[in-house]
């Protein structure tokens, strides 16, 4: 394939994911399913867990991940609930999000020392705009930060950076990055092949076995930075991500493990309820859990994705 096509090709289906899982109004569903019998229930290590027990795990821990389906109100809801309530037990974490870029760091710097106080003025400032984030989901968590003085870490990788990952390898980033981010180091042989499948899985077929190498070395490295990021702040600190990024296997905190193995990790995926599926043993995985919490809420992601995936990229190739 020429080198023009296979980077046009790798941007789709860079762009696609992220356009799917955020759940453009073109697609977006009302929540659903709230009469179900696990919505608001917590759980952990296959047993159903108090809310205040939860939440007092998190405020032991150092770093909280917490891993939403891209585009549920409800999950960004239950993330600034457990911003407040961290709040209430003194704690006081930076605020790391997946939807700043690693470049946007400098800005929302500068903005924070000229005292902006509105998180509108800050995504305009970094221009979040057409990056296919949903930014009024977001914008309540953003605020949050300004409105108690917490800081604002951004930790991803740009589309840019991660479709030249994609593209040339692991081996585009200097040495001394790979080393210091643990990227020179393979994952676990049995993460790595559920990671693979993952990222198959997740293009619908669109994505051959042979070509996913690419793309699980960009998330591998946007994994891998936003670990840094973390691994760079001095305190306490929450990350607002994707639940894939927050899996304990090959996710941000097998890499902070690489990085910073003194810090004490929590990781809570929220999981949108099937209606086929009634009790949270069907959820959980007995091989071993790829997060520590789950909390069970209300649907938004179609009941089909791969269709809802289909038409969008008919829609972008159209």
């Amino acid at each position: 394939m020429p080198r023009r096509r296979l980077r046009t090709w790798f941007a789709t289906l860079l762009i696609v994911p992220c356009i799917s899982v955020s759940q453009v109004q073109a697609v977006q569903e009302d929540l659903r399913h709230g009469d179900h019998p696990l919505v608001g229930q917590i759980w952990s290590g296959g047993a159903q867990s108090d809310r205040h027990e939860a939440l007092a795990r998190m405020a032991r821990a150092d770093v909280v991940l917490l891993g939403e389906s891209h585009g549920n109100a409800d999950h960004h809801a239950r993330q600034l609930e457990i911003l407040q309530a961290l709040l209430a037990l003194g704690r006081r974490p930076a605020l790391a999000f997946e939807i700043f870029d690693l470049e946007d760091q400098e800005i929302i710097d500068r903005q924070r020392l000229a005292g902006v106080a509105d998180a509108d003025d800050l995504a305009e400032a970094v221009g979040l705009t057409g990056r296919g984030w949903v930014w009024a989901e977001y914008r309540p968590l953003v605020q949050f930060a300004l409105d108690q003085a917490l800081p604002i870490v951004a930790t991803n990788l740009s589309r840019r950076g991660a479709m030249a990952v994609a593209m040339e390898g692991l081996e585009s980033l200097p040495g001394e990055d790979r080393a210091r981010l643990g990227l020179d180091r393979p994952l676990p042989e049995d993460a790595m092949q559920r990671l693979e499948r993952r990222i198959v899985d997740a293009h619908c077929g669109h994505l051959p076995a042979a070509r996913a190498g690419g793309m699980i070395n960009a998330q591998r490295a946007r994994d891998a930075y936003m670990a840094d990021r973390i691994a760079a702040q001095e305190g306490p600190v929450v990350l607002i991500t994707g639940a894939a990024h927050a899996r304990l296997d090959y996710g941000v905190p097998w890499y902070l493990e690489q990085q910073a193995p003194d810090r004490q990790v929590l990781s809570l995926m929220f999981v949108e309820v099937d209606p086929e599926r009634q009790a949270a043993v069907d959820y959980l995985n007995a091989g071993g859990s790829p997060h520590h919490l789950f909390w069970f809420t209300r649907r938004n992601s179609p009941d089909d994705p791969c269709e809802a995936f289909r038409k969008q990229l008919e829609g972008m190739r159209g």
